[in-house]
């Protein structure tokens, strides 16, 4: 039985991903900041008869990152599938953010991504297989001046899934991305549910390493 870690495990895109992952038979791993948001996501997975557990884990700590990963080894035997969805949402003016405030960001969207997947790549590499997911967004290609953390950040998030894949793909690692182009929202042609299908299918066919997901 594989076994997935979901680092930004919210009730969005997070949850159906773990849904996702979780109705083809994957041990899920949720890790989220709040308890109260752990909670809720594991309970929504346990009532679908899908075997996950929660772990606190603040994706601006290393620290916690790290210990999140060897948690996960020490349960379950090895991490197939790590998955980063954490990010931070924050409006302000381009030329009045505070560079502290840019900079706490990218902390969560870039280098916590960094950290895990530099935490997960040398044992993936030692058995020849495994797959490192990031949720990435439109912000990327496009970026919006009041989120001006957020633009910098998926810009770098986006950077960093190329260089891993290029980096690891002949090792037997996939390392991949869904540039969700738009706005989240249930119901609508960007509903989590349709997000965590993209992801799966890239989890499967490994043929490419951005998915930009968009009207």
């Amino acid at each position: 039985m594989k076994t997935i870690i979901i680092i930004g495990a919210g009730p969005g895109n997070g949850l159906e991903i773990a849904k996702r992952f979780g109705r083809e038979g994957f041990h899920v791993v949720c890790a989220a900041r709040k308890t109260e948001t752990l909670s809720a996501v594991v309970s929504s997975l346990k009532e679908e008869g899908i075997e996950a557990v929660g772990v606190e884990c603040d994706a601006s700590r290393r620290q916690d990152i790290e210990s999140l990963i060897n948690w996960t080894i020490e349960q379950y035997g090895q991490v197939d599938v790590l998955h980063y969805n954490a990010s931070m949402l924050h409006q302000a003016s381009v030329l009045e953010v505070e560079a502290e405030q840019v900079a706490k960001e990218f902390e969560i969207d870039v280098l916590g991504a960094l950290h895990a997947a530099q935490l997960v790549a040398p044992a993936m590499v030692e058995r020849g297989e495994g797959t490192i997911l990031m949720t990435g967004g439109g912000t990327a290609l496009h970026p919006i001046k009041s989120l001006p953390g957020l633009s910098i950040g998926k810009a770098g998030l986006r950077q960093l899934v190329y260089m891993l894949n290029e980096t690891l793909a002949d090792k037997g690692v996939y390392v991949g991305t869904v540039t969700i182009a738009g706005t989240v929202e249930r119901g609508g042609f960007f509903d989590p549910a349709h997000i965590a299908d993209a992801f799966y299918e890239l989890y499967e066919t490994r043929d490419q390493v951005e998915w930009v997901f968009k009207k």
